[in-house]
């Protein structure tokens, strides 16, 4: 019994244990249909369901580790991405959150005008994962509608996380993508492939480099503090994670800081990221799942439903105009889904179902717009959504 309460208590046993049942989860095909990279998170959830928990700080630590791969991949392509697709990642990133903001406004004065209105705000933020947006809105909400808020935006974020993960793993099956045919459309658009661009290239790559990867970690924290003036809308950052894919993907274009090489060897990346993919997800399942079903059974299916709604639909337009109105391939099209959508776990899906860390290049392109949009809409909710004094 005691062997039993220590493994419970020992959180690399339950993150790793995660990672090997969802791992496996993920290898099982139903209809040609697989988990993959999601099998961790719904592994987790079940743990973190049955009261297993990890230390909190390990979601960061895995967190920056896989961005800062998937970042140093990426850095190879992102040049000729933003010369590709600038301007149309900046309207993805205006669209899926003004998407949203309709669809909360609709879901507050209409559909579900009989729930708590700051429960159902909260799930604008949380649906679009939103934490910065999150920030915006408490700091405009008077005192007594915060907590709703909050539980909202804990529901709606678990919701938006499960949708934008699905959606990535599952789109590529049902619309019978030919992977490899978008990749070469992806090289083409660029206008190359990423070994063209390494042979044209003077920039010396190493194998790996402890101290390049530690130093994109540490000035992505601090980019990632650095406050952005926003006038009567805050002081929002990127976040760490925002933080961390920027350096990497600055530090990886230029190759080399100083004495610190910053471009590795991407066999050796694409290690690390797979690797720290699978921990970081099964971190995720596993906090969100302690409180998932308790909150939903406390506050109804109605907080579920909108942010379902609310991320599936603003996924839905992201795919529309990339797809469909612009022609994007997949692989950039996929990456400005996720940075409109705000979700580092739905990059990971993507990258994982694309199996082209260059996704990254198109979220890393969108994701600081739409935080950006994102704490704008949150304080404009409160000033257009009438709350019960």
């Amino acid at each position: 019994m005691a062997v039993i309460e220590s493994l419970v208590g020992n959180g690399l046993f339950v993150l790793f244990l995660a990672v090997l049942v969802g791992m496996g989860l993920g290898k099982i095909s139903i209809r040609g249909v697989k988990f993959g990279v999601a099998g961790p998170l719904f592994a987790g959830l079940v743990l973190g369901h049955f009261g297993f928990t990890v230390p909190d700080a390990y979601s960061g630590l895995t967190l920056a580790l896989f961005v800062a791969a998937v970042g140093l991949i990426a850095a190879h392509e992102i040049e000729g991405t933003v010369k590709a697709y600038g301007l149309n990642f900046v309207a993805v990133a205006v669209l899926m959150p003004t998407v949203a903001l309709a669809l909360t406004y609709v879901w507050t004065q209409f559909v579900f005008s009989n729930a708590s209105t700051p429960l159902i705000m909260g799930s604008f933020s949380g649906a679009l994962t939103s934490s910065p947006g999150l920030g915006s809105a408490i700091e405009a909400l008077p005192a007594a509608a915060r907590q709703d808020y909050q539980i909202g935006h804990s529901v709606g974020y678990v919701v938006g996380v499960l949708v934008i993960v699905v959606f990535q793993q599952l789109y590529p099956v049902i619309a019978r993508l030919n992977l490899d045919d978008e990749k070469r459309r992806f090289d083409e658009a660029i206008g190359g492939t990423a070994d063209d661009a390494a042979s044209e290239s003077s920039v010396s790559e190493v194998t790996f480099s402890v101290m390049g990867y530690a130093l994109v970690i540490v000035a992505g924290a601090v980019v990632g503090s650095i406050p952005i003036p926003m006038g009567p809308f805050g002081t929002p950052s990127l976040g760490t994670t925002g933080g961390v894919l920027v350096a990497a993907l600055v530090f990886g274009y230029f190759g080399r800081v100083g004495p610190v090489p910053t471009r590795m060897d991407t066999t050796i990346l694409s290690e690390i990221r797979a690797f720290t993919l699978a921990m970081f997800l099964a971190v995720v399942g596993i906090g969100a799942g302690g409180g998932f079903l308790a909150t939903i059974a406390e506050y109804g299916l109605q907080i579920v439903a909108a942010s379902a709604l609310t991320s599936f639909v603003a996924i839905l337009a992201g795919l529309a105009l990339t797809r469909y109105v612009w022609g994007m391939d997949w692989i950039s099209a996929a990456g400005g889904i996720t940075g409109g959508h705000t979700d580092t776990k739905g990059l990971a899906a993507a990258v994982d179902a694309t199996g082209a860390d260059e996704v990254a290049a198109g979220y890393g392109n969108t994701y600081p717009f739409a935080l950006l949009f994102m704490v704008v809409y949150a304080k404009l909710l409160v000033i257009v959504i009438p709350l019960a004094a």
